[in-house]
């Protein structure tokens, strides 16, 4: 930059300036109207024309709906909102990139969450997030909706795929390498995340989408905060996204003990809090706790709520009239926006607002990516049961494929994927239903375009789960059905659907049945759909009273168990199976989960044997809907399966036992664990370390696990909690050291007093393939009780693994 430029840029315009000094710059140039707007969002509707969207004197934030050339119509609208921003300021564009970015057809493309939580390998989640980073900057979608920190206890909420599993430590881990991933080393190239749904949003009263939380105080700050503070403290987390819920009857997105006193003063979170869409509207529409949406706006503000997405309704021209005539205080606005402009400001918006066309090509080369996600389809793969079924390494077994999940791509994928937001497009016009936030008025403008859009893919028979699988080969030619992956390894594979998914439909039931008596193997491939829209079983507002497989396929699954009962059930769904007949019944089961583009291909790499499984339930496997919510590390005297009430009995209709605890799977071969040892360094950490040591005849992967139990303390503690993990590739007969380097404050916990303690007494230490697997622990004594910076405790333990 020369001398002369340098002298002809407003300050602000400078990037020579430190980012303090350009914000302050900027905002003492702006009017009262910018600057409300300047935290607000607009919807793009690539059929309507820029003239008639609310993007003129300046708009803070942008999302793009249903575009068929993503760079054009991106780079038009940028170049309009800094056209028609006073001070040229550049929108920043949001998109959502759980498994990959959802707005580009072809982009990287990942299992869901909670398949990618079975894995137990954080470096999957890195390298997801990293090609996902290239691809949204070059793109321009500079600011991701994403991840979902959200711990899954309880299977009625629809959105447990979403997350990474039930366990807050496990939740920090994967939240931590996802944030660093899309983030980058260099926030200038990458893409800013946002954590989400704080707070406690997924512990909802009925097991409801949108409903009150349930978690007490302590709960959320110790177990759901957990994942928000971890991102904050060890990854520079930039966004934390409200949740929907109610916490001690406040609204969150209202809730200035939620979004101020704990997000910003305990968890020392410095970034931009926006509003999961529509929030604001809540306060009004469904809480009943403000007249109007300027009231609304006005609390949401004063609580924290910086950024109100999707559209403007609380943060609105009202308001703009309230500041400007002194009926509210500007420095509500100035708070907010000047976390939003820093934010622009270290993106490196200013002098890079556009999508880069000359990146597109190698960023949307998937090759390494689809690698990748085909490696954590297969370290995602879940044995949950086998009675030496499995593998199966005869190519000539005469093998039969039943269920609505065999030969079917879309089921494998989560909902919020490009494959799956196609049908929500549709669903918002066709089928009556709507994404929270993206609603619209009969006569609006954005009605009917949306409607263009919808009637534009409103041909397309959704509810045939096949249909969209054209163009899902289309998108991803390497794509396979559990069919094709069977296929693919073994000689005779025949395929009878039996039922669908949904709908009491049993008519051919009775053809799976007189297929199964031929066969030497039945593989029974059963689950759901994961969307949003009449079409899904479940996902986001599709939530569920039972647990149970919907529709006939336990009825088929039965029925074909009487014919041949070499059975292996090959289930996929963001949910685990959780039937009881099926674990005591049938020889084998394994979990998929949602395993996107290439769940078939791994599944049949499990079932041959060419690939080992290693995945682990990221959650507790409940019996029943009964028995939610179930965690490993409920509170002790409150856990049904370990503590089982007054006459020691549980439940008295039922076992109050798991199906499977957490972190339970599976191997073909065997593993040993020995020379357990603990000591403290003289930096005050402990350093645990086991030998593990492969003793079968088969290379394989461990998940090592740790936890601690707190033996006696003053307040109730958890009967166990997750200290670290670490997955060990192993040869056949090789041992490896593995080691977890962690403080004891790790254990520490709030007192009475809200102070963060570490209190003197024994601490018992175990390491085993499960949470229920002990084998082998040791005892940590603490010699004194300490008040603790809870700001510098360890999180979770940093694991390393050596040759013996």
């Amino acid at each position: 930059m020369t001398k002369e430029t340098q002298t002809n840029m407003l300050p602000y315009q400078n990037p020579q300036l430190s980012i303090e000094e350009r914000v302050e710059d900027l905002m003492n140039r702006m009017s009262v109207e910018e600057k409300v707007r300047q935290i607000t969002c607009a919807m793009i509707m690539p059929n309507m024309d820029n003239d008639k969207l609310d993007l003129k004197n300046s708009m803070g934030s942008m999302t793009i709906f249903g575009s068929q050339d993503l760079i054009k119509d991106l780079t038009n609208a940028q170049e309009y909102v800094i056209a028609n921003s006073p001070h040229g300021i550049p929108a920043l564009i949001h998109g959502e990139a759980l498994s990959g970015p959802v707005a580009m057809p072809g982009a990287n493309l990942f299992p869901a969450p909670i398949g990618l939580g079975a894995s137990f390998e954080p470096e999957l989640v890195s390298k997801m997030s990293e090609g996902t980073r290239k691809q949204m900057y070059a793109y321009g979608i500079r600011h991701a909706l994403s991840p979902v920190s959200d711990l899954a206890r309880d299977f009625r909420w629809g959105r447990a795929n979403e997350g990474y599993g039930g366990d807050p430590t496990l939740t920090s881990v994967m939240t931590v390498a996802f944030v660093k991933g899309l983030q980058g080393e260099d926030i200038k190239e990458g893409i800013a995340c946002t954590a989400k749904h704080f707070l406690g949003y997924s512990q909802s009263e009925s097991g409801m989408n949108m409903h009150k939380s349930m978690a007490s105080a302590r709960d959320l700050r110790e177990n759901f905060a957990k994942p928000f503070e971890a991102a904050i403290r060890l990854a520079d987390l930039k966004c934390v996204m409200n949740c929907y819920s109610e916490v001690d009857g406040e609204p969150v997105c209202s809730n200035e003990r939620i979004l101020t006193d704990m997000l910003r003063d305990e968890l020392d979170f410095k970034g931009v809090v926006v509003a999961d869409y529509n929030s604001i509207r809540h306060l009004v529409m469904d809480f009943n706790t403000a007249e109007n949406l300027f009231e609304a706006g006005k609390r949401c503000l004063e609580a924290g709520l910086d950024v109100e997405l999707p559209t403007r309704m609380g943060y609105s021209d009202e308001m703009i009239e309230a500041v400007e005539k002194g009926e509210m205080d500007v420095a509500l606005v100035d708070r907010a926006l000047r976390r939003f402009l820093t934010l622009k400001f270290e993106l490196g918006l200013f002098e890079d607002p556009y999508p880069h066309p000359e990146l597109v090509a190698a960023a949307m080369d998937n090759t390494e990516n689809n690698k990748n996600s085909l490696e954590a389809a297969i370290k995602s793969m879940t044995l949950m049961k086998n009675d030496g079924i499995l593998p199966v390494r005869d190519k000539s077994k005469k093998i039969l494929l039943v269920g609505p999940t065999g030969n079917n791509l879309r089921l494998m994928y989560g909902n919020y994927t490009y494959i799956a937001m196609l049908e929500m497009l549709v669903s918002f016009s066709t089928m009556g239903a709507t994404q929270p936030g993206v609603e619209f008025e009969e006569d609006d403008d954005k009605k009917s375009a949306f409607d263009d859009l919808a009637n534009m893919l409103s041909s397309i028979n959704f509810s045939d789960k096949s249909i969209i699988d054209d163009t899902i080969r289309k998108l991803y030619p390497g794509a396979t059905t559990i069919l094709d992956g069977l296929r693919e390894v073994f000689d005779s594979v025949e395929f009878v659907e039996g039922c669908d998914y949904k709908g009491d439909d049993a008519s051919h039931i009775a053809e799976a049945v007189e297929a199964a008596k031929k066969a030497d193997i039945v593989f029974m491939a059963v689950g759901a759909k994961n969307g949003l829209g009449a079409t899904a079983s479940s996902g986001e507002a599709v939530d569920c009273t039972s647990l149970d497989l919907m529709g006939m396929q336990e009825e088929l699954m039965r029925e074909v168990f009487k014919a041949n009962p070499n059975m292996v059930i090959l289930h996929t769904d963001g949910r685990p199976l959780c039937s009881e007949w099926a674990y005591k019944n049938v020889p084998a089961i394994i979990e998929g989960w949602l395993p996107s583009t290439y769940g078939g291909k791994a599944f049949a790499e499990v079932i041959s044997g060419r690939a080992n499984p290693a995945g682990r339930t990221p959650v507790d496997v409940p019996r029943s809907v009964g028995h939610l919510p179930v965690y490993h590390y409920q509170n002790n005297g409150s856990s049904a399966v370990y503590d089982r009430g007054l006459l020691k009995t549980g439940y008295i209709d039922s076992d109050s036992s798991t199906l499977a605890p957490f972190g339970y799977g599976l191997s073909y071969t065997t593993f040993e664990y020995g020379n357990l040892s603990v000591e403290k360094d003289s930096d005050g950490k402990l350093n645990l370390s086991v030998t593990i040591k492969n003793v079968g005849d088969l290379d394989g992967d461990e998940v090592v696990q740790l936890y601690g139990k707190d033996l006696l303390a003053s307040l109730i503690r958890p009967r166990q909690e997750l200290i670290g993990f670490r997955r060990v590739a192993l040869k056949a007969g090789e041992s490896k050291k593995v080691c977890f380097t962690f403080k004891p404050d790790q254990m520490s916990f709030q007192n009475v007093k809200g102070k963060w303690i570490l209190e003197k007494g024994d601490f018992k230490f175990f390491v085993g393939g499960h949470s229920d697997d002990v084998r082998a622990e040791a005892i940590y004594t603490h010699e004194i009780t300490e008040y603790i910076d809870h700001a510098t405790r360890s999180f979770f333990a940093e694991t390393c693994e050596e040759l013996v």
